[in-house]
């Protein structure tokens, strides 16, 4: 393109197919609605929104929501536009020219892009074969450059392993950088990882959560980071004003303080989880272990274009010029037709 930076030459302009029939198991998405309780709170609150003007800026209902839910202080968290808007404004606020930045591969794609947007080097340390992470080589990693910022999604996005508590902690205490820990998965995990509590013991640590998973508003585009002050402070410096419409506001404020209609939903898509894995793995198809609300698995490409001429919609994923796939875990009714539809095509 004529006018675009050198730097940039090798992205491409972002598409998602908008899918809003079939069974659509290819974005991590909830499959659940949210509640008719909050549908008719916006209805009855619609008419005291006063859209001619701009939204509270500092999404200040919200944020005393989110302090309260996690116990913490309102001024130790920020909300963003998902959690893409945090990590670019985190980048933003602390790289200069060809920085460091630690990311795992494969991981959440937006790291990469937002590092090489913000002028940033990124550094990619591979999991291991089994998709785990390999600690030690980011650990060494972090010993011989000290990147600036180092991201960790965990649970991760694609292949859903995690990352203990204590390992974190670990590089935590190694890094002279920012570690950012990205816990959009956090609600699927069979086992406490959150490091939240960890906030006021590390001035280096931020933690990302989302509200596009379990509390099924991914249509909303609301996220949250939770940090010492002096880091939120770092965050609001650059982040844009009035980033945050009303709409949002008023529905994720709702979301999370009634956050238990949401884990119940969290808890069946656990449930499933372990489902469609046996289900896979019947089938002959190897799968890793997953703390999210999807599976990675190897099969062939042949299997996900005749999904997709079924109107199952999985992704793809490729690793070092391999294909992979990611299957968000459905309601059960579409698990159920995802499984059976492998089945038939197994035959």
């Amino acid at each position: 393109m004529r006018f675009l930076r050198n730097r940039f030459s090798t992205l491409k302009p972002y598409h998602s197919d908008y899918l809003t029939e079939g069974t659509i198991l290819n974005s991590n998405e909830s499959p659940y609605e949210v509640p008719q309780a909050l549908k008719d709170y916006m209805k009855e609150n619609i008419d005291k929104l006063l859209v001619n003007r701009y939204p509270d800026t500092d999404s200040s209902k919200l944020i005393a929501a989110i302090s309260k839910a996690y116990d913490v202080e309102a001024e130790q968290v920020t909300c963003g536009v998902g959690s893409d808007e945090l990590i670019d404004c985190i980048l933003a606020s602390c790289l200069d020219e060809d920085d460091q930045v630690l990311i795992p591969y494969p991981s959440f794609s937006m790291y990469s892009e937002f590092t090489l947007l913000n002028n940033g080097m990124g550094i990619k340390v591979p999991l291991k074969s089994d998709f785990t992470y390999d600690i030690e080589a980011m650990k060494k990693v972090i010993e011989e450059k000290q990147p600036k910022v180092i991201f960790i999604c965990n649970p991760n996005n694609p292949t859903g392993c995690i990352m203990p508590k204590e390992e974190i902690e670990a590089i935590l205490k190694l890094s002279k950088g920012l570690v950012i820990v990205d816990e959009a998965y956090e609600d699927f995990a069979s086992q406490p990882i959150s490091v939240i509590p960890l906030i006021n013991q590390y001035d280096n640590l931020i933690v990302l959560r989302t509200f596009s998973k379990a509390y099924a508003l991914a249509g909303a585009r609301v996220g949250y980071a939770i940090a010492c002050k002096e880091l939120i402070d770092l965050i609001n410096t650059v982040k844009p004003p009035y980033n945050l419409n009303m709409f949002t506001q008023l529905a994720a404020t709702w979301a999370i303080e009634h956050r238990e209609i949401f884990k119940a939903n969290a808890k069946k898509i656990i449930s499933q989880r372990a489902y469609v894995e046996e289900g896979l793995k019947t089938l002959g198809f190897k799968t890793y272990p997953s703390e999210s609300n999807f599976i990675w698995l190897e099969m062939e490409d042949d299997y996900f274009d005749a999904l997709r001429e079924r109107k199952i919609y999985i992704r793809k994923m490729a690793v070092e010029n391999k294909n992979y796939y990611r299957i968000t875990i459905g309601t059960p009714e579409e698990n159920e037709i995802l499984l059976t539809a492998l089945k038939e095509l197994k035959k």
